[in-house]
């Protein structure tokens, strides 16, 4: 692989009190280590994660990082988990490729010196742009170099026109098409793949028909094997560099297929030595377990169970939480929810409820990717428009609790007596999570016992209401298969900034969340593009935990947003500020595209923004890749009546993404003091 660094990590573990080492026998069986991220490019740091055995928790344990004879990291300390973080710098290594090493571990049990060793390699990529990161030890994925919640569908080909722009305003992030990889239909692939990079929509490639098999419509004719070999890297090679491409999709359900391990194997070895900026998954039906035969063919493991309506919702959960202890610390879970039924052995499609209620329990036991099967609009697949209603809402929830679902703090610890009530805690930013999903079709008095917690408030942040948490207990009602989320302030980090004192703008820093997803005190007005986005964006913020995010596809149709009017006198003047950062990265040129097409542009224009307070002035800014603070001043003219209100005005007629925080309107303050 050219540019490809391979290196190996030598780590010792020894018990703090073992005198003697080096007599004792090795055994390479009992740990196992993994670099965090499945690689590193531009960080300088990295972390590696030991797994420790069961009958070696609570011991106390001093851990040695080793490259080639330099020890690079030390830790030491008792093992209260079954999973350790490593740090160390990779400022020394980036240079070095190819070096050996090995692990060594030791413990002292009853008087019983024993030695283990273990390797692992750390892989280091020139950085791309487009390029995905896995991270083992929340689950989840690093694009664009943030923290990425995939949550998505199937779909079929040809990919109709007008489904990228009708899922993504929703809050669908990734779209998975069934295909056939042939040199008549490149242009089809070309087309969608441009249109998901404006519009923001990642694609979770389909190379099923070059590659494992299985699938819906994936079968090719008269191709040999060596044939589509060379279709396969063709393909990968053609849309590897893509801003679009999220993963590579390489088998469906090969049990079920009679497809080996070993052939899965050769075909990741490919891959990887192509493109190995992108992850690589495979899809899994019962025995879902039988996954783990091919654990060296994929990153990212995915299962597709299907009950309705003859089995228990509960399976969903129990597969989940299955596959996630198997992979612990190793590969991503995405599960596939049943988004279809009424023929073959499935007579009817979920109800909205079982829908919800199978999502949630994914996320609950570990899945890190939702992947809906499938979709065909408007009412094909789903026949329910209401039930894909209910899947975009889901969307727009995970997207607000994408930093807690891929938080690495330590929460507390929840738990309730009730068999059929599922939950989770998570902490993120001093604000604790706590997740609940009802099992059953029936409505259930969720009790919830929190550990390290007195009394408090929590805020069920989906129904704009709060219940009292009283010493750490809550008790709330769920309603039939459903779901809700509570948020407790634990030791939110007080911030120095806020609005200022004499703000006229209704919530400036859009952390109202009363319809989940959009921001409250506006109203929009659409462009040239149905597909332009203005969402609120939980992972980046200058302040709060939100900020507002707007893609515009295309040069010139951007949405425009018109806030809640302010009331402004004549002849006064106001200062409007408002703070923004983009994405260059994110910023389309003809470059990207896998051909000149209309879809992108040749000639990149700046992103420029713009904002205006009504009639009375504009002005226009370009965002930078890191938060400032834009400024303005308007005037109201004298000729205006003496009172009256306006709207402030904003619109990003320049192609890319943006993100927004904290606008506001104040009476110029000099204008005061004169």
């Amino acid at each position: 692989m050219a540019g490809i660094k391979n290196l190996y990590v030598t780590l010792i573990l020894f018990i703090l009190f073992n005198p003697d080492i080096l007599s004792q026998t090795i055994d390479s069986t009992s740990f196992s280590i993994y670099t965090r991220q499945s690689f590193y490019s531009f960080e300088e740091n990295a972390e590696m994660l030991v797994k420790v055995p069961k009958n070696i928790i609570n011991m106390n344990l001093e851990i040695r990082l080793i490259n080639n004879s330099d020890t690079i990291a030390e830790w030491t300390g008792k093992a209260t988990k079954e999973i350790l973080r490593v740090p160390f710098s990779l400022k020394s290594i980036r240079t070095k490729c190819d070096i050996k090493a090995e692990i060594f571990t030791y413990r002292f049990i009853s008087d019983k010196r024993e030695r283990h060793s273990a390797k692992t390699s750390l892989i280091i990529l020139p950085y791309k742009p487009n390029e995905v990161k896995t991270d083992r030890l929340t689950g989840g994925l690093i694009v664009n170099r943030r923290q990425f919640f995939p949550f998505g569908f199937y779909c079929y080909s040809p990919v109709y026109p007008t489904l990228p722009e009708e899922e993504v305003v929703r809050g669908f992030n990734m779209i998975s098409p069934y295909q056939k990889i042939l040199p008549e239909t490149l242009g089809e692939r070309k087309k969608y793949m441009d249109r998901c990079a404006q519009l923001g929509l990642k694609v979770h490639y389909n190379l099923l028909s070059v590659s494992g098999g299985g699938g819906v419509g994936s079968k090719i004719e008269g191709y040999t094997e060596a044939q589509k070999r060379e279709l396969l890297i063709r393909e990968i090679k053609t849309f590897m560099n893509h801003p679009a491409l999220l993963a590579w999709y390489i088998a469906d359900e090969p049990t079920g297929n009679k497809v080996t391990p070993l052939t899965l194997e050769t075909i990741y070895k490919v891959v990887k030595e192509t493109d190995p900026w992108h992850p690589v998954s495979i899809v899994f039906m019962a025995p879902f377990l039988s996954s783990k035969k091919f654990e060296n063919a994929l990153d990212i493991v995915m299962a597709d169970p299907y009950p309705i309506p003859d089995l228990p919702v509960s399976l969903v959960g129990e597969v989940t939480n299955k596959l996630e202890k198997q992979f612990q610390g190793e590969k991503p879970v995405w599960i596939v929810p049943q988004a279809f039924g009424g023929g073959e052995q499935w007579s009817r499609e979920p109800s909205i409820q079982e829908i919800r209620s199978m999502t949630y329990q994914s996320v609950i036991y570990g899945a890190t990717g939702i992947q809906y099967f499938v979709r065909q609009g408007l009412n094909s697949f789903p026949k329910s428009v209401s039930t894909w209603s209910e899947c975009g809402r889901m969307a727009l929830e995970i997207a607000e609790l994408t930093p807690w679902l891929l938080s690495d703090e330590q929460a507390n610890p929840v738990e309730t007596s009730l068999e059929n009530i599922s939950l989770l805690s998570k902490l993120h930013n001093g604000q604790l999570m706590i997740l609940v999903v009802n099992k059953a079709n029936e409505p259930q008095r969720a009790d919830i016992r929190i550990t390290g917690i007195g009394n408090a408030t929590a805020k069920v942040i989906f129904e704009n209401r709060n219940v009292t948490v009283n010493w750490g207990h809550i008790s709330d009602i769920l309603s039939a298969y459903g779901s809700q989320v509570y948020m407790i302030d634990m030791n939110k980090i007080k911030e120095g900034i806020g609005p200022w004192p004499n703000n006229l703008t209704k919530d400036p820093g859009f952390e109202d969340i009363s319809s989940i997803g959009i921001p409250a005190t506006c109203y929009a007005r659409p462009g040239g593009d149905r597909g332009a986005t203005f969402f609120l964006d939980s992972r980046e913020h200058f302040e709060g935990n939100h900020s507002l995010r707007i893609v515009t596809p295309k040069d010139s149709n951007s949405i425009t947003l018109r806030f809640f009017p302010v009331k402004v006198s004549t002849g006064s003047s106001y200062m409007i500020s408002i703070w923004a950062k983009a994405d260059p990265e994110q910023k389309l040129s003809a470059s990207d595209s896998t051909e000149k097409s209309v879809s992108i542009e040749k000639h990149v224009r700046p992103q420029f923004v713009e904002i205006s307070l009504g009639e009375f002035g504009k002005a226009r800014f370009v965002p930078q890749k890191v938060w400032k603070q834009f400024v303005t001043f308007v005037t109201i003219p004298a000729d205006t009546i003496p009172s009256k209100k306006t709207n402030l005005i904003l619109n990003m007629p320049g192609q890319g993404v943006a993100w927004f925080d904290m606008l506001q309107v104040i009476e110029d303050p000099l204008q005061r003091e004169k």
